[in-house]
């Protein structure tokens, strides 16, 4: 194992290359892989064979809402970026509403993403199109391929140590760390199965688990993976950021909840609201602005282009 940054030829600190961290980062991100790919076949086959019921679809509408949520608004934007401040019942929520994403745990997924900001589609980004994880071009698709799910198994992986040291100390997120195998069996098998026995019997239990389980953790996966693919190709771009190819997508942004708006992310990564244009939904957003509203959130981040309109905005209000 060494670690990219330590030696002459490094494209970025905080890299590790090789060792057994690499080698259970692969078994965990194959063994992940196979029960989203093989579960999802699975559940197509049981979709052509089975007429879903409210059962089936009400879990996958609601709890793919739920991880949805619990991606953006509780991993990315409150543990990544610490958009806002909340309190631990609602941190509790969110953390475990994010782990049923099966994305990988919550330090895991910081490290990484906090890293694909620092080096964005330049040597260091976990998941460019633009550049592998040793910092060397590639070709348009084995680009689009490598961001969206072939970095998850090359020999490279973030160092907690470097990109997440704050939440290595921090016993909520280490302890979704420790259980990250719970969780993501809970999202798998254990909810949507109990919900489906409980509403239907064994057959809707077995249905449940494919389509609002599997199935679900499958596209909700893709949805977010595609914006590290996509999102970083094809869109548009309202601010230029050097060696940064963001884009802000409306099709990624309406399946995430928000999320899509990436350009405007990676302007100000730390903001909670990141929709800028009154067509810019943000549903993430929203949510956080409406917990603080409601008192349960606080120190909520503006981004930069809603600071600067307000200041323009304070000489014409105090006259």
């Amino acid at each position: 194992m060494r670690n990219i940054g330590s030696g002459g030829d490094a494209p970025a600190r905080g890299v590790i290359v090789g060792g057994p961290l690499v080698a259970m980062k692969r078994f965990e991100s194959s063994l992940l892989f196979f029960i989203n790919a093989f579960g999802s076949a699975l559940a197509v086959w049981w979709l052509m064979r089975h007429q879903p019921t409210m059962i089936e679809i009400s879990f996958f509408v609601v709890s793919g809402c739920v991880t949805m949520v619990g991606m953006g608004v509780g991993i990315h934007r409150l543990f990544a970026h610490r958009s806002f401040e909340c309190g631990p019942v609602l941190r509790m929520c969110l953390g475990a509403a994010g782990m049923m994403g099966c994305q990988g745990s919550i330090l895991k997924w910081v490290a990484n993403h906090r890293r694909h900001h620092m080096h964005s589609d330049a040597p260091g980004d976990p998941h460019s199109p633009q550049v592998d994880g040793h910092g060397k071009s590639m070709p348009f698709w084995r680009g689009m391929a490598h961001a969206h799910m072939g970095w998850l198994f090359d020999d490279t992986m973030s160092d907690f140590d470097v990109y997440a040291r704050d939440l290595l100390e921090d016993p909520m997120v280490m302890f979704f760390h420790r259980t990250r195998w719970f969780w993501y069996c809970a999202s798998f098998f254990i909810l949507p199965g109990l919900y489906g026995y409980a509403l239907g019997g064994i057959e809707h239990a077995i249905g449940t688990i494919l389509v609002g389980g599997v199935l679900k953790t499958f596209l909700v996966l893709n949805a977010i993976a595609s914006i590290a693919s996509i999102g970083h190709t094809f869109g548009s771009m309202r601010f230029e950021i050097p060696h940064d190819r963001s884009r802000n997508n409306a099709v990624l942004a309406w399946l995430t909840f928000g999320e899509g708006w990436h350009n405007n992310h990676h302007r100000h990564p730390r903001a909670a609201h990141i929709g800028l244009a009154w067509y810019e939904v943000d549903v993430n957003g929203a949510i956080i602005h409406a917990l603080a509203r409601m008192g349960l959130a606080w120190n909520v981040v503006p981004h930069l282009a809603t600071r600067k309109r307000r200041q323009d905005m304070q000489p014409a209000l105090s006259s």
